[in-house]
């Protein structure tokens, strides 16, 4: 009677057990959802993660990764610390500004993507600017914000110009590249790529000053997280760096692949403009001391460089520690 109470009782228990099993491996298959925020409508410094997410890197990482358009670090910055999205991507000199002036310790840093600051003097052929000393005398055409921040100073100081020889005119509405090229002011505070490249298909200029070549430089694009998010998910966040880095080195491997991709993802794009910015951004991916590193990896450095700027020329107050915003032991081991 045993024996057969067994047997007539293993289809049920071996049911039972797959059961479970199945249970098991669907609850483990369930992936981690990730809205993503980045700092600007997507642009070529943002194909590695369209090729991520298309090439199911994301979801090998277990992740569901959603991209969403930003409209300024500082936006995606109250986005990400507000808990509306767990990940964004936004400069790393933005947010120190926005920490100590908040207050809050809540939000870091995991990855560098420019960390090489495309900021820069852009003049006309002609203009008599090419070197720092050059824009004393000059007129320079900038708006409100980007006179605020005190690069332009920090840049001025650090090379021996007298800033109160400079003209300061305050143009609003983005139209600093168009008085430029009109002849309203000799030089403008810009990117050299692709603001640069911008004025030089309407008018020939100078070679652009870099404020990294000279002295000045800020962290740029980064990928942050709230600290609260990253306690609970760190196996997510290593996992979105590991795909990050899959879909840079296939954006590298193939571009022409990585372009149409990220051309799907958004359509309605400028595609002249992301080529240019596919060839030209790649060389702010890096300082002189991260080259040669895997991409994201930030040097301690640059770290505090861009901290002690900030509090000089920007009216930070003093006292960020590098720690506080910015971490890169999630980044994969590199070899």
């Amino acid at each position: 009677m045993r024996h057969m109470l067994v047997r007539a009782m293993a289809p049920v228990i071996g049911m039972a057990i797959l059961g479970i099993a199945s249970a098991s491996q669907g609850l483990a298959a369930e992936p981690t959802k990730i809205n993503l925020r980045l700092a600007w409508i997507a642009g070529a410094v943002d194909i590695p993660l369209f090729v991520a997410a298309s090439k199911g890197y994301f979801k090998d990482e277990g992740l569901d990764v959603n991209i969403v358009d930003g409209n300024g670090s500082t936006g995606t910055i109250q986005a990400v610390g507000s808990g509306d999205f767990e990940i964004g991507i936004a400069g790393l000199g933005a947010l120190a500004q926005a920490q100590q002036a908040a207050g809050a310790d809540t939000l870091i840093a995991v990855a560098g993507l420019l960390q090489k600051d495309p900021t820069s003097v852009i003049s006309l052929k002609g203009s008599g600017i090419t070197q720092p000393k050059d824009i004393e005398g000059k007129r320079f055409g900038t708006d409100a914000a980007n006179f605020e921040d005190g690069m332009i100073k920090a840049f001025a100081e650090a090379n021996g110009v007298d800033f109160s020889k400079v003209n300061v005119i305050i143009i609003n509405g983005n139209n600093d590249r168009v008085a430029l090229l009109k002849g309203d002011v000799d030089f403008i505070n810009g990117w050299a790529n692709p603001d640069g490249d911008k004025v030089a298909a309407k008018a020939p200029i100078e070679k652009p000053l870099l404020f990294a070549d000279y002295g000045v430089n800020l962290l740029g694009s980064s990928v942050i997280v709230r600290k609260d998010f990253l306690a609970k998910n760190e196996a997510a966040v290593r996992g979105f760096l590991a795909a990050l880095q899959k879909g840079k080195a296939a954006t590298v491997a193939d571009q022409n692949g990585a372009f149409a991709l990220f051309m799907k993802a958004r359509p309605d794009s400028d595609e002249a403009e992301i080529k240019l910015e596919m060839r030209v951004m790649p060389q702010y991916e890096h300082t002189a001391a991260s080259a040669g590193k895997p991409y994201g990896w930030v040097a301690q450095s640059d770290v505090e460089q861009t901290i002690s700027l900030l509090e000089k020329y920007s009216g930070m107050k003093p006292g960020l520690k590098p720690d506080s915003i910015y971490n890169g032991s999630y980044l994969p081991a590199s070899n």
